[in-house]
């Protein structure tokens, strides 16, 4: 058999064992899920390599060449895109792996999605997931912000002169969606509230701490340190084993790290359980 990634794509290709996928990657989700919120963010290694073995396998007990090989082809991007986030400290190593397990599971959506054609399950993953984390960055950190009086930079709110205009155009658009107006208000919004109070939710995430309390796969929250102390000690923002072995070289006692982070692998769950029912409100047609 001949790769296509049109056929794929673009005809009503049943996904082989879907309800033991779809199992399959909710289980994987819910074990992992329950060590990021309840074992500081600390998921074991073993379980995550089961998780991403057990996946792949699936695909050969339930073998279909051009579906294998379309996960493959979608885990490049993962992978790459998900270890440069890695090294800037934005996501943990344990979700890139989730996120190519769940990939390996469902390369497409299965049938209960109710789609007419293919396009990647991860793709539906992280439009709700994403949408899932920004209200709760919107609430959360609200909340919090006007507890302390945090007052923000108003130059930010200047992007809803834009958001208005392009808005009103949307609104009386033929392409218009209530689902992506709601969607992409909400991307807005966070985005803004941001760029608003930006070093006060920094402040509101991170502490310093003595360098004894610092472990490997920590994030340094380089944005409240001493701009020269950085370039001096050539700082990166995710912590590993050498780089702590090189601070106590340096005597360095102490530094600012990411230590109230939000966990992100419930977002994904949720976002996993919607994405399974709701995407084809994501489709224009």
């Amino acid at each position: 058999m001949v790769f296509s990634l049109e056929s794929l794509l673009f005809n009503s290709v049943q996904l082989p064992g879907e309800q033991v996928r779809i199992i399959l990657a909710l289980l994987g989700l819910l074990a992992t899920t329950y060590f990021d919120l309840f074992n500081k963010r600390n998921v074991p290694n073993n379980l995550l390599y089961a998780f991403l073995f057990l996946s792949l396998a699936i695909n050969f007990a339930f073998y279909n060449e051009n579906i294998f090989l379309f996960s493959l082809f979608v885990a490049i991007p993962i992978a790459l895109f998900g270890y440069l986030s890695y090294k800037m400290g934005q996501i943990g190593g344990a979700d890139i792996l989730v996120l190519l397990s769940i990939n390996f599971a469902l390369p497409v959506h299965p049938s209960v999605s109710s789609l007419t054609f293919n396009f990647p399950f991860i793709a539906s993953l992280f439009v709700f997931s994403g949408v899932l984390f920004a209200l709760y960055f919107l609430i959360q950190f609200a909340f919090r912000l006007y507890k302390s009086n945090a007052k923000p930079n108003k130059l930010a709110f200047l992007m809803l002169i834009p958001y208005f205009i392009l808005a009103y155009l949307y609104l009386n658009s033929p392409l218009y969606s209530p689902v992506y107006f709601s969607f992409i208000t909400i991307m807005l919004f966070a985005s803004i509230f941001f760029v608003a109070y930006r070093e006060d939710i920094y402040k509101l995430q991170a502490q310093k701490i003595s360098l004894s309390r610092i472990e490997s796969e920590d994030v340094l929250a380089l944005e409240l340190m001493d701009q020269e102390l950085v370039k001096k000690y050539k700082l990166n923002r995710l912590v590993t084993q050498s780089e702590l072995d090189r601070f106590k070289k340096l005597k360095i006692k102490e530094l600012w790290v990411y230590t109230k982070l939000p966990p992100f692998l419930p977002f994904l769950l949720f976002g996993f359980i919607l994405a399974l029912f709701f995407s084809k409100y994501l489709l224009l047609f």
